[in-house]
């Protein structure tokens, strides 16, 4: 019978031999081994669809959890059920098979623990923020977010408040890994484009890829022969040429920065009517104020004022909602109404005289903005950064390029400024405008010559037929669909 110190030394041995058997080396191409081997403690991967980035992940994942006896590893998608889609079975119960290295996977708790003590949790956390705060209290040695560029959530906060303190013991490592999308806001977009510091980012494309390079290549042959208008979408752009555009079918509103922005507004001798549209929130979202103006002459309406602010209070807004009102003497000021405690006190308390907005069929409202700005009827007057930011970048959710119905604004976009200017867009009368009637020039023969060639007729008329009786003291005398009294 074996002792139990010579249990010990094989067990020791095999671990041994199955971290010789795993190198990344043997399983990475070039630009995978370079990501890995990067020392760098925040690390992007941008690349195209089909350039082998969940499996760089799980490459790597694997390597530091046999490099590290007991350590924790951590692979987090959009979804818990994503995530194990993505990396579970492809990826990781296949470098397994193929290094006989032991893993045990738990189906249940998404848990792959290997011979030396090492675990690899796999999580979703774009759900809610409670999916995102389960991650806390665990200490990790590589920490991989995939798909980085679909996140709804605060990536700030998962990446900078959660995930880089739970790293921290261990000297670990966070990649963030994704390709382009709609979402052209955010950590990710922010790292990609170089405005966040502090990340060795790497780039590639499936080209790169030995194992799918030949494949990929004829499937741009297949593109450029049989489908050539799909490479003048944002999709191929975003997929195929990993380039941050956003497709115009997805985008919330139709604004046009050349069509729909003018420098000031309209002189005009009628009177303008000015309305506020307000949005309440605290923080993360801000509170937001748009002013509107129009008049009884002109289709257009238009915006003056956007501006939002993080962290206000009910005092706080109550006075910048009567600063404004003394700078455009506002007709009307409409609030979103959701929550009714702050309406309440801001109306009570404060006297702002705020109506309640009516937020149903906002979808359909925000089809006729659209036309309005699509016909130049919606214009922005000055530099109003906060509302053109929202107004470019929200999108619809989509699912593999195609807009989900029943359509919903991504929830990873702030639409605060956007949301003011819809509430106060629906309380302006604008499309009820009669515009005014320009009294003819009579020095012109084109306006004099019809009138005068029909008195003409009629002289002419009256000398052919001398014994007409004349009517044109009424000429709808006998007409018996014209409403007359006649008295017998």
């Amino acid at each position: 019978m074996k002792s139990e110190a010579f249990k010990l030394y094989l067990e020791q041995n095999r671990k041994i031999r199955a971290r010789e058997r795993f190198k990344a080396g043997q399983v990475a191409f070039p630009r995978q081994l370079a990501f890995i081997e990067d020392p760098a403690r925040l690390k992007a991967l941008f690349c195209t669809r089909r350039a082998a980035k969940s499996y760089t992940a799980g490459i790597y994942l694997v390597q530091e959890a046999l490099a590290y006896p007991n350590s924790n590893g951590l692979f987090v998608g959009l979804t818990r059920l994503s995530a194990h889609g993505i990396v579970w079975k492809d990826i990781l119960k296949d470098l397994d098979l193929k290094f006989k290295i032991g893993i045990k996977f738990n189906e249940t708790l998404l848990t792959a623990t290997f011979p030396n003590g090492s675990v690899i949790y796999v999580a979703g956390a774009d759900t809610d923020e409670s999916e995102m705060n389960k991650l806390l209290g665990k200490k990790y040695r590589l920490c991989v977010l995939d798909e980085a560029s679909m996140y709804s959530i605060n990536l700030h906060q998962l990446i900078y408040g959660i995930l880089k303190p739970a790293t921290a013991d261990q000297r670990g490592t966070i990649c963030m890994m994704g390709t382009s999308s709609n979402l052209t806001r955010g950590l990710f977009y922010d790292i990609t484009t170089r405005k966040e510091p502090g990340w060795s980012l790497h780039k590639w494309t499936a080209f790169d890829n030995p194992h799918v390079a030949k494949q990929w290549a004829e499937e741009l042959d297949d593109i450029d022969k049989n489908r050539p208008n799909f490479k003048l979408t944002a999709l191929y752009r975003q997929w195929y040429l990993n380039e941050w555009v956003v497709d115009e079918e997805a985008k919330v509103y139709k604004f046009d920065s050349g069509r729909n922005v003018i420098p000031c507004l309209p002189t005009t001798i009628e009177p303008y009517r000015f309305v506020m549209g307000i949005d309440l929130a605290h923080s993360p979202d801000s509170t937001s104020f748009v002013i509107g103006a129009y008049h009884h002459h002109d289709p257009a309406l238009y915006i003056v004022h956007a501006r939002k602010y993080l962290k206000m209070d009910i005092t706080d807004a109550a006075l910048e909602v009567k600063r404004l009102e003394s700078l455009y003497r506002t007709d009307v000021k409409v609030v979103d109404g959701a929550n009714k405690m702050a309406v309440a006190e801001m109306n009570n308390r404060h006297g702002t005289g705020l109506i309640a907005s009516d937020k149903t069929g906002k979808v359909d409202f925000i089809r006729l903005l659209n036309d309005e700005f699509i016909q130049g009827k919606m214009m922005l007057v000055g530099d109003l950064p906060d509302l053109v930011d929202e107004y470019q970048s929200l999108v619809w959710i989509t699912d593999n390029g195609r807009v989900v119905e029943p359509r919903k604004e991504h929830p990873g976009i702030h639409n605060d400024c956007a949301d003011a200017a819809l509430y106060m867009w629906r309380y302006c009368y604008s499309y009820l405008v009669s515009l005014p009637v320009r009294p003819k020039d009579m020095s012109l023969q084109v306006n004099w010559e019809p009138e005068h060639i029909l008195k003409l007729q009629e002289v002419a008329r009256k000398e052919a037929n001398p014994d007409e009786f004349d009517l044109m003291f009424d000429k709808d005398l006998f007409d018996l669909d014209h409403d007359d009294n006649i008295g017998l």
